[in-house]
């Protein structure tokens, strides 16, 4: 049985080692100032760090006396099960788990037309640990203005901007609000939900569909080749498996023509929902949503 790498180590001391191959990795370099700064050590504390990743992965770092750091060789191989997303994240808006970070490596930039509202944002998450409704004052595009009870139990970035999912009291369904559209909120904490406001019985959150992607048919076969690529399909399909829920989102935010015939038009459709027809047969609600004719 293969070996876990650096078994036995603290949880702690696992989070500083993680970090040291996070900037060896995507960096290429790492410092005992990189760690003492980023986890409050003292020097000795780094050191031991730096000894027990070299002892672990002899062949992925060295130290270069002239630089007067550690450096990446040509034979380094990640040990970690590191986090595509969280790396990311990082190469974005730099180190730290909460706080804005004032580290200077940038790399990575994201384009967002918003962010939510962080004290809004907070007590849903509130509200959902606790399993507690909350009463929101919210503006749709129906209606308009209105004060509504809602019963959230997940929040859902869909790309493009945060929902909140919520059993609606006024309409007695799960539906998606908006975040940056409620203009106040409270936690009601004197109540609890009702069964039937739970997430066990969000059907559409609860049930997966599979999503059937092919480069869009009326592309000329080196561009067809070129989205198989990037989109690392297999055999001229990526297969996706997301909650009903999501459905209508996720293929809106890659422009996924989702007519039956393939039907849309323009360079930005790159994409065809090759299995359209039984998917808009399920009657999925934010289906509405997905690119097409209507």
């Amino acid at each position: 049985m293969r070996r876990t790498p650096f078994e036995g180590v603290s949880g702690q001391q696992l989070e500083r080692l993680a970090h040291i191959e996070f900037l060896v990795y995507f960096t290429g370099k790492v410092t005992r100032k990189d760690i003492m700064s980023r986890f409050g050590v003292s020097s000795a504390a780094a050191t031991r760090d730096l000894g027990t990743y070299i002892d672990e992965a002899p062949v992925n770092i060295v130290y270069d006396p002239r630089q007067k750091h550690y450096v990446a060789t040509n034979q380094f191989q990640c040990l970690l099960p590191l986090s595509a997303e969280k790396c990311l994240s990082t190469l974005t808006s730099g180190f730290g788990d909460v706080m804005e970070s004032r580290e200077v490596f940038r790399c990575a930039y994201s384009i967002a037309l918003e962010k939510p509202d962080l004290d809004i944002t907070a007590t849903f998450s509130r509200a959902i640990s606790l399993s507690r409704p909350v009463e929101i004052e919210y503006v749709s595009t129906s209606s308009g203005s209105s004060t509504r009870i809602i019963c959230p139990h997940s929040l859902m970035n869909n790309g493009l901007r945060w929902h909140v999912r919520a059993y609606d009291r006024k309409r007695k369904k799960f539906s998606d609000f908006v975040i940056n559209r409620v203009l106040s909120i409270e936690l009601l904490y004197q109540e609890i939900f009702e069964k039937n406001e739970s997430i066990d019985e969000d059907a559409e959150w609860m049930e997966q569909v599979e999503l059937i992607i092919q480069p869009h048919p009326r592309l000329p076969r080196n561009k067809q080749r070129a989205v198989e690529e990037e989109f690392r399909m297999q055999g001229g399909v990526l297969l996706k498996e997301v909650k009903k829920a999501q459905v209508g989102y996720l293929l809106n935010s890659w422009n996924v023509d989702s007519t039956v015939d393939a039907d849309l038009k323009g360079h930005h459709v790159l994409l065809h929902l090759k299995n359209a027809e039984d998917i808009k047969k399920m009657n999925i609600e934010s289906f509405l949503l997905a690119p097409s004719l209507d």
